[in-house]
């Protein structure tokens, strides 16, 4: 036991080896805080990587985070009835009883002492056990489930199961206080869209324990995934306008090597539009330059024609979203902040030479977000208020089963119908995944993860201790003062910038 953690424990504690030998490892705890969630990542991350199946670590883990979270609720449920007087396995009691717990426990006004949980020992295991076949992940908690509940639970297993995707779920669920809700049913549409079958989750009792498991084969077929969404998502790409010709001839000169830069400038100068969107990207708060740039040519000499070509990029994407969806400019200019921290850390990191990729990648991180946006707005609310409320950072998986894929996903698609090379589709994939990079675009990626992280942090989507283990030991971000001083950094370079 480390008994630095005196709220929870692993065992064994050196879980690394555990994994490399195939032993049984769990963690066991009271509630689920930062230092437990972090603890879960970097487990569940080493026991995937063992068996390469890197792939499933987003889905398993908000999988789990919704078990562990009914499991908590449980035993709240238990204390809560206790100190109500109301026998728990009494239908009337029950009723009674339930009609108050979520509003005295959960609601809006509450502030639920988990240190009860901890003086009842009321505990919640998660344990990671390979066999030759197959992965066993169980979340046990020391009450027993009732009936009642298991009923409710395979009830949602089976419905899961038939919706083709989130939408459908809504209108039909009208009760998620219990652990048999609409969060359950999204975890499960996970498994069913990673190709596992409804019999992957079962839920038991085992004396005066509640015990969900999940069982998944290491050899995986992953299903065909098409839902009425994803049908629509498709239509709208091939509606999407390709990159204008001026653009794409003003490219065509910047890569021949004899171009002098009267001819580029003079080419940006026949498109006035065009002339005036590349001056304001220059000069803004999001794009890195000496100083102050007030011509065209002035533009091409000092950012060179690696530059002039992002910032072309940079108004060919704008211009294209400004016309088709407007009123999502928020996101876009969130995008350029995104961008400056990824090209600040990659001189920090001294990394320059992935300068001006790192910049048009982070650029363009969020359009796959701002379609999905467009084209199911109400959806896309109700799954973040659905998330919100269960205090979740896990929208983008959501995603993947409310609208038929993630934002990632789609914003690579559109990149490759726009002819973007492999180096920037790539980041835009994976930069949520880094766990998944290709080792020739792996400092790319991890550096467009870092300044996306940042920001999450800086908007509170995000925690450093739910950071990516690799991309913070690339980087000797490990100690968390380490990093709060790069982020701060990165943050006031940004607002003098700004300022200027």
């Amino acid at each position: 036991m480390d008994e630095r953690k005196e709220d929870f424990i692993i065992k064994p504690p050196d879980y690394k080896e555990a994994v490399k030998t195939a032993k049984e490892i769990y963690i066991q705890f009271y509630y689920l805080s930062p230092e437990v969630e972090s603890s879960l990542v970097k487990i569940l991350h080493r026991f995937l990587e063992r068996y390469d199946l890197l792939y499933m670590k987003d889905v398993l883990y908000t999988v789990l985070k919704e078990l562990i979270n009914n499991a908590i609720k449980a035993n709240i449920k238990r204390i809560y009835f206790q100190a109500q007087g109301l026998t728990i396995d009494d239908k009337d009691a029950y009723r009674t009883g339930m009609e108050k717990f979520k509003e005295d426990t959960y609601g809006n006004d509450s502030k639920y002492d988990f240190s009860d949980l901890k003086k009842e020992k009321m505990l919640v295991r998660v344990s990671f056990i390979a066999h030759s076949d197959k992965m066993i992940f169980h979340v046990i908690n020391n009450v027993p489930i009732l009936d009642e509940e298991i009923a409710k639970i395979e009830a949602r297993v089976k419905k899961a199961y038939k919706y083709n995707d989130i939408s459908e779920a809504f209108d039909d669920v009208l009760d998620d206080s219990e652990g048999a809700g609409l969060g359950l049913i999204m975890a499960l549409m996970l498994f069913k869209n990673i190709g596992l079958p409804a019999e992957t989750f079962h839920v038991s009792r085992k004396n005066n324990l509640t015990v969900a498991a999940i069982r998944i084969p290491q050899m995986i077929d992953r299903a065909e995934i098409h839902t009425k969404i994803t049908d629509e998502i498709m239509k709208e790409i091939e509606n999407i306008p390709s990159f204008p010709t001026s653009i794409k001839e003003i490219q065509r000169i910047l890569s021949n090597p004899e171009s002098t830069i009267k001819e580029i400038s003079d080419n940006i100068k026949r498109d006035p539009a065009l002339t005036a969107n590349i001056m304001k990207i220059a000069n803004s708060a999001g794009y890195i330059t000496i100083k102050r740039v007030d011509t065209i040519e002035e533009a091409v000499k000092k950012i060179g024609t690696k530059g002039i070509n992002t910032l072309l990029v940079a108004s060919g994407v704008q211009d294209i979203l400004e016309i088709r969806y407007k009123k999502y400019e928020k996101l876009w200019k969130n995008s350029y902040k995104t961008a400056f921290y990824a090209q600040r850390l990659a001189v920090k990191l001294e990394k320059t030479q992935l300068v001006e990729y790192v910049y048009l990648s982070a650029l363009l991180t969020d359009i796959g977000r701002i379609v999905l946006l467009s084209l199911k707005p109400d959806l896309a609310k109700r799954i973040k208020d659905i998330v919100g409320s269960k205090g979740s950072d896990e929208l983008g998986i959501f995603e993947e089963i409310g609208i038929g894929m993630s934002h990632s996903t789609l914003g690579s698609i559109i990149l490759k119908k726009w002819n973007f090379n492999e180096a920037v589709t790539s980041v835009v994939e994976l930069h949520h995944r880094p766990h998944l990079a290709p080792e020739k675009y792996r400092e790319l990626i991890y550096i467009v993860y870092l300044a996306s992280a940042m920001l999450d942090i800086e908007e509170r989507k995000g925690r450093y201790e739910m950071m990516d283990e690799d991309v913070l030991e690339l980087f000797n971000l490990s100690v968390h003062e380490d990093f709060n001083s790069l982020h701060n950094e990165i943050k006031t370079a940004y607002e003098e910038h700004a300022a200027e």
